[in-house]
Order: structure tokens, then sequence, then C-alpha cells
């Protein structure tokens, strides 16, 4: 039985994109005029950004020392999980080796004892999960908001018009070609890091979270495979 591996479904594509989404900031319609003609929307150039990124060891380090706090308010209910993991998988072996040769009733209380077990398990799974979600989106969310922020100013300062978030468009297909010179992430994580440094007293010791078998985040997020011109 697997254990929870939470944040890699956090950052997997498809599932970090959605929470990442929720607070933001709706696009704006553009200004009706008088007669009802939307007002002009200003040329400008188009970019893409993968907010997947933005958990990687070289991503926004904010957002990690936010996430390696999460860690490590979860450690003992990893453990916990872990334990009980151990647990289930031991009871289900004894069961296969000594089956064979236990009573029907003997063979029917471990099966019971086991099913219980794996339901303690997936219920004590589930209300972890949860609980890292909250805590995950609590303590991300100022952060994000400040990347939101962030973000205009470095849209506007350099002409650009429209930011996509790549991730989501290249898992939905709605994305076919982009020109690398198009795709900012890099240099937004980068200013944003110059803009915003983590002091050094209140960074973790390590480069980046450790990899967990369970609740705990890792910053290995998959960056967007970048889309290409079919011929």
């Amino acid at each position: 039985m697997r254990t929870i591996g939470l944040v890699i479904a956090f950052l997997s594509m498809g599932y970090l994109a959605p929470i990442w989404a929720q607070g933001q900031p709706q696009a704006q319609t553009p200004p009706q005029t008088q007669g009802g003609t939307p007002t002009p929307v200003p040329v400008g150039r188009i970019a893409v950004i993968n907010t997947n990124a933005f958990f990687a060891e070289d991503g926004i380090q904010q957002l990690l020392q936010q996430a390696r706090r999460v860690n490590d308010m979860f450690k003992d209910k990893e453990a916990e999980l872990n334990a009980l993991q151990q647990r289930v998988e031991s009871l289900r072996r004894e069961l296969e080796t000594q089956g064979p040769n236990l009573t029907p009733q003997a063979r029917a209380d471990k099966q019971e004892a086991l099913e219980q077990l794996e339901r303690e398990y997936q219920r004590k799974k589930e209300d972890a999960e949860r609980a890292y979600q909250r805590a995950f989106r609590d303590a991300i969310a100022p952060v994000r908001e400040r990347i939101g922020a962030f973000l205009e100013t470095y849209a506007k300062s350099r002409g650009i018009t429209l930011v996509l978030e790549v991730a989501n468009l290249v898992q939905a297909g709605g994305l076919i070609y982009v020109d690398p010179a198009a795709d900012i992430t890099r240099d937004f994580i980068n200013e944003y890091n110059k803009a915003n440094p983590v002091t050094t007293s209140s960074a973790p010791s390590s480069a980046a979270p450790a990899s967990p078998s369970s609740v705990r985040p890792t910053s290995g997020a998959r960056s967007a495979p970048t889309p290409q011109k079919t011929p």
C-alpha cells in the first residue's frame, strides 16, 4: 500500500495549478465605452509562465520556505501513517502465509482485523491530506499574493499585456507552439527572488525540502513540457 505522497499530487501538473489559482484575481473584462464597444486592448507582448516551476529547488525561495515549515508541522503525522501502513502490510503478509493453516474462524478473524486496520489507515490518510491541503494553502497565501502583485509590475514594466499559465494549457492540449523567448518563467523567478530574498536566519539549512514518502512536500516540481510546433 502506498503512503500519501500528498505533495507529489500538489506539484504534479493539473493539481498545483488549480490550487495556485484559488484566490487569484480574475481577468478583468475590457471596459465598455458608452456605445457598448470594448475599449481596444493595447498592443503588447504575450508571455507564458509555468507556476509548477515555482516549487522547484531553484524556484521561488519564499514558497519553498513555507513548504518546509508545513513539512515540519506534519512530521509526526507522517510517522504515524507510516507505522500504520507497516502494520497493515505485516498483517496482510501474515494472512497470506498463515491463512491456509488457520481454521476458518481464525482466518475470518484475521481478515476482519485487516479490513478494520485498512479502514483506519484510509480514514487517517484522508484526514491528513485534508489538513495538509489547508495548511499548505494558508502557508503560501501571503506569498502568492506578493507574487501576483510582482507579476503585474513585472509584466507592465516589460510591455507584456497577457501572461498565460503554460502548465494548464499544455495539459488541456490548448497550446501547440510557444517561442522559447515568450517563456518568462526563469527570469521572473530570478527577479522575484532578488526583490524578495529569504533571510539567512529564517532560511532552512538544506537547499530543498527532503523527498518524503507521505505527507511532506518535495521541491522537485515537474515543469510542464515546452510545447513544440507541430509539422
